[in-house]
């Protein structure tokens, strides 16, 4: 059972305790972007210890952290923890690594640092990448450029998407999904009964009214 998780409660770095400051601007990968809102977060960490706290910038179709990283220099590489909440998809993603601290070294700011932030992930483990027709020989008017699907699990949006154009589905093992289908020509909203099975990679689904 894996249900929604809080936004955190993260505590930024007092400045006056370190020596350096490290500047990363990350970009949010696409696949992230889509779902994400104002109130994301995103920090990163030392251990317990939270060296850098950020919202998302403002503009754009891409989106941006700048985030502020606080320390010490030190002889050996530190193990290094970015931590993203989603506030649309309501969890929490952790990419770790090593880096050696250094004052001089801005990522992100001569081209873009896209981590992948999905790895690791344990709330949706894996993503489809799912294609929605609408099916032919309707009554219903049906335009790709206007009209709109959507995927639920268990009642809630695991993603969405224009007709006919792959998009991203968050799911774990096993789960299957209800297609929704909004036809702007109808101004009709549809459900199919019949669910259908998310396989963990790039498929194809059709919708019937």
């Amino acid at each position: 059972m894996h249900d929604d998780q809080a936004a955190p409660q993260w505590t930024p770095p007092t400045p006056s305790l370190y020596e350096n400051k490290m500047i990363v601007m990350v970009r949010l990968q696409d696949e992230l972007a889509a779902y994400s809102t104002a109130d994301d977060l995103m920090a990163v960490f030392v251990g317990d210890e939270c060296r850098a706290l950020s919202t998302r910038g403002s503009g754009g179709e891409k989106v941006y952290f700048v985030l502020n990283i606080y320390g010490n220099a030190t002889s050996s590489p530190e193990y290094f923890t970015i931590c993203y909440y989603s506030s649309g998809l309501q969890q929490l993603f952790r990419l770790s690594g090593y880096d050696q601290f250094s004052s001089e070294l801005n990522w992100g700011t001569g081209g873009d640092f896209v981590p992948d932030l999905m790895q690791g992930a344990t709330k949706y483990a894996q993503r489809t990448i799912l294609t929605i027709n609408a099916a032919t020989g309707t009554d219903i008017p049906t335009d790709a450029a206007s009209d709109l699907v959507a995927v639920f699990v268990g009642g809630k949006c695991r993603g969405t998407g224009r007709p006919g154009e792959p998009f991203t589905v968050y799911h774990q093992s096993g789960e299957r999904a209800q297609l929704r289908y909004y036809s702007a020509g109808s101004n009709g909203y549809y459900i199919q009964q019949a669910t259908v099975p998310l396989a963990g990679d790039a498929q194809t689904a059709t919708f019937n009214f």
